[in-house]
């Protein structure tokens, strides 16, 4: 599986082609509202006062790392990033780690180091003390990997061969042959890989679409997938 965060329709990997090094998920901290009762040795702790233990703010710390040594693109590729970790309030956040939960975030504080072209970066997020479950209807035709590889706005049996064809060429240790937005569009059940399973998910689609049970659009995909997802077979 590929390692990525997802927040909103920001993918870490496939919008912004960054490689996780590693992740620190850390427990949210329970409140400690202790005061001493006056004139006594009685400490009362307030922090159940509530009915129930409180915690403060989860954090979430992430390294991730971009290749890349020609020093105009990279300045590019640096600023995008950081501009794209830019957002008011609170975001869902999607760690592949947890395919089922997600966390509600605020922005980021970003950092990044430079060495020899390698850029590392470091993101640190404030998380709400909860891991939210996702709903059954995850997905969306905002969300969703629509599997249209060649670009004519539908998926049909070309598409499916263009996928199973970039999955040989992975397994076999070769380039995919795709470019950045057709992997991210190949990868249709959004596990972080490409495989022949991705192929066969786009077949059965499009033979679903051939059969009037959907439309042959971003919508129709989605929709597909939420009744997969609900019959027990779908994975994001």
């Amino acid at each position: 599986m590929r390692a990525a965060l997802t927040i909103g329709n920001l993918n870490t990997y496939y919008t912004l082609g960054l490689k996780m090094l590693k992740r620190s998920i850390g427990a949210a901290p329970k409140d400690n509202y202790k005061e001493r009762v006056p004139f006594s040795s009685v400490t009362y702790d307030f922090g159940s006062v509530c009915g129930k233990q409180s915690y403060g703010e989860r954090k979430l710390v992430y390294k991730f790392e971009l290749m890349c040594f020609h020093t105009r693109r990279a300045q590019d590729k640096v600023i995008r990033i950081i501009e794209a970790l830019h957002w008011e309030g609170r975001q869902k956040l999607m760690d592949s780690l947890f395919p089922d939960h997600h966390f509600m975030v605020s922005e980021p504080a970003v950092s990044f180091e430079e060495k020899h072209g390698i850029y590392t970066f470091t993101l640190t997020f404030m998380a709400e003390p909860a891991i939210y479950p996702n709903s059954n209807k995850m997905y969306t035709a905002d969300t969703v990997h629509f599997p249209d590889i060649n670009g004519d706005g539908i998926v049909d049996g070309t598409d499916a061969t263009l996928i199973l064809a970039a999955a040989g060429e992975l397994a076999a240790g070769h380039p995919s042959g795709l470019t950045p937005e057709q992997e991210r569009a190949a990868d249709a059940d959004m596990d972080g890989m490409i495989t022949a399973a991705d192929a066969t998910l786009a077949e059965r689609f499009y033979a679903a679409v051939m059969a009037g049970e959907y439309r042959n659009s971003r919508t129709g995909f989605a929709d597909f997938m939420n009744d997969w997802k609900d019959m027990g077979k779908g994975v994001i």
